[in-house]
């Protein structure tokens, strides 16, 4: 079994770097919440890649550092998104009270920066979560745009919210490691479904270019 989610991780990974591409071939002509989906994606595939050389090539000791980049990062790049898709301008306003909470927490304690912040994980992975929720909501009343995309968003980051921020399972010493790992292969099989959800998104509405009448 463990051989098997190594391959599913390696899988994952280069996925990871693929997906970008795929979006990239229509940035230019396609509308505003693409083009913020797209950037996540890069984003995606830029701290994958990041993480792995740090372990493969690099060697450093720890790379929890990198977590702080992603989590933040999401955060900011699918609120945009969600302001495309649900057309709430308060969400301008939750965007900068958690980037201000978020200052303030690594300004007070310089030192959370190489360390683990379950706090802001939960939190901005929560929010999206609901916008998430949100837009499914909204999708039912008839055809939307990223419906597939944002079920996958739906899912993975909420297993997230619960498994890396809730209760900070992953790093309590208390927790069996089996237990722990369990969650993370957990993780890493919602990560791969969420992944297929964004190629079937590309492959259903992006892949063939629509032609001006």
């Amino acid at each position: 079994m463990d051989s098997y989610l190594k391959i599913l991780s390696e899988i994952t990974v280069y996925f990871s770097l693929f997906y970008p591409i795929l979006y990239l071939k229509s940035f230019v002509s396609q509308n505003k919440a693409f083009k913020i989906f797209t950037l996540y994606l890069v984003l995606l595939g830029v701290i994958q890649l990041t993480m792995r050389m740090s372990t493969k090539v690099w060697e450093l000791d720890s790379n929890l550092f990198l977590s702080h980049y992603y989590f933040i990062g999401q955060f900011i790049l699918l609120s945009l998104f969600y302001v495309q898709l649900l057309k709430f301008r308060w969400i301008y306003g939750i965007l900068a009270i958690v980037l201000l909470f978020l200052g303030y927490q690594y300004i007070s304690n310089p030192e959370l920066y190489h360390m683990y912040n379950p706090l802001g994980f939960f939190i901005t992975h929560t929010i999206i979560v609901i916008y998430a929720l949100l837009y499914m909501y909204r999708s039912l009343s008839g055809k939307k745009e990223f419906t597939l995309a944002n079920i996958g968003i739906f899912m993975y980051l909420l297993s997230t919210a619960l498994i890396f921020g809730s209760g900070n399972l992953i790093f309590n010493l208390e927790v069996p490691e089996s237990f722990s790992q369990l969650l993370v292969d957990i993780n890493k099989v919602l990560f791969l479904a969420f992944q297929i959800l964004i190629f079937v998104e590309w492959w259903k509405n992006y892949s063939i270019p629509k032609t001006k009448s």
